[in-house]
């Protein structure tokens, strides 16, 4: 009985070793680095130049620049779109050629990327547009290759709008410096694809140069020149209160929320992480006084079902990567970069 019994242990262990290798290996392939979908990751310099990169590591130039930075890059499937002075630039063979848009007039002035967004709820991309009379136009069918003036708006109108984010529950929201005809709103929303923009007065302090992002489902306006600071709202925009923790008298230049972290890109205070309802300092790994423009979330699906999430940095030194959910970083390319995406 105890030899059967040993036996049986044994077998079973032989068993369990083999479905353990065959859960990582096919064809003597590791399934653990097999990578199932990897991730595009677009970055641009102070002199324009666009760089494609599919593993943070090896770049590959894609749009030289002329000496003038971009003020946008975004992708829609597959189908890219730059932004540089007051035009769009489109590209639908993976950045081989680009032309421009001469129906959309960016406004002028704008220094943050959130000026357009690619909506994934509603596969539509939102523009600023001086040319149309609510200052947004929309790409609807054909991700970004042609763009028609967005009129669906409730009562008051934009003078123009210069910043759009999605929350994850599918709400759009957008922000007007100037406010609407009769100054009542400068935050509008959109419940939905069909839906009209529909004004949302707001607490915010004006006069400031806010822009909104997101975190999860919590709507975010920062104040650029950090005049007013971040501030949050978990209602839907109906009511806002002040984060705690940014540093003050430098630019805000960069809101960024995802994988339940929200960074701040400050100017040579680095990258803030909220902890709370207060920012702290997350720049370990990072050169001295570093100035951060622009930040994004990345992940790698591997064959064995694992997800690797990153954070990318563009800064005045290069572009950072962080592995631990933005507590600490390391260098992968080295320039003075501006964009991310």
């Amino acid at each position: 009985m105890k030899v059967n019994s040993l036996l049986g242990k044994l077998s079973l262990i032989a068993l369990l070793a083999i479905a353990s290798q065959s859960c990582k290996k096919e064809d003597g392939i590791d399934n653990n680095n097999v990578i199932e979908t990897p991730y595009v990751l677009y970055a641009s310099d102070a002199s324009g130049n666009v760089f494609k990169t599919n593993d943070g590591q090896n770049y590959s130039t894609i749009f030289p620049g002329d000496g003038t930075p971009l003020r946008a890059i975004i992708t829609s499937k597959q189908n890219i779109l730059l932004a540089k002075n007051q035009s769009l630039f489109f590209s639908e063979n993976e950045g081989k050629t680009f032309n421009p848009y001469p129906v959309v007039k960016l406004p002028v002035n704008i220094p943050w990327p959130y000026f357009i967004l690619d909506v994934k709820s509603y596969a539509r991309i939102q523009s600023a547009n001086i040319y149309s009379m609510g200052g947004v136009s929309q790409s609807q069918w054909d991700n970004g290759k042609s763009f028609d003036n967005d009129t669906n708006w409730v009562n008051d109108t934009a003078y123009s709008t210069e910043s759009f984010t999605e929350l994850e529950n599918g709400l759009v929201y957008a922000y007007s410096l100037s406010g609407g005809k009769q100054n009542i709103s400068r935050l509008y929303y959109k419940a939905g694809k069909d839906k009209p923009w529909t004004p949302r007065p707001a607490s915010l302090p004006t006069p400031n140069r806010f822009y909104v992002s997101h975190y999860n489902n919590t709507l975010v306006a920062t104040d650029y020149d950090n005049l007013a600071g971040s501030w949050y709202s978990n209602d839907s925009g109906k009511s806002f209160q002040q984060y705690l923790g940014l540093p003050t008298g430098v630019t805000l230049y960069a809101t960024y929320g995802k994988y339940n972290q929200l960074l701040v890109g400050t100017q040579s205070k680095g990258v803030y992480r909220l902890s709370g309802t207060s920012f702290v300092a997350s720049n370990s790994g990072l050169h001295p006084n570093p100035t951060v423009y622009s930040i994004v979330a990345k992940e790698n699906y591997y064959k064995n079902n694992v997800t690797k999430q990153f954070f990318y940095l563009a800064t005045d030194k290069g572009i950072y990567r962080s592995e631990d959910l933005a507590k600490s970083w390391i260098k992968v390319k080295e320039g003075d970069f501006r964009l991310i995406y």
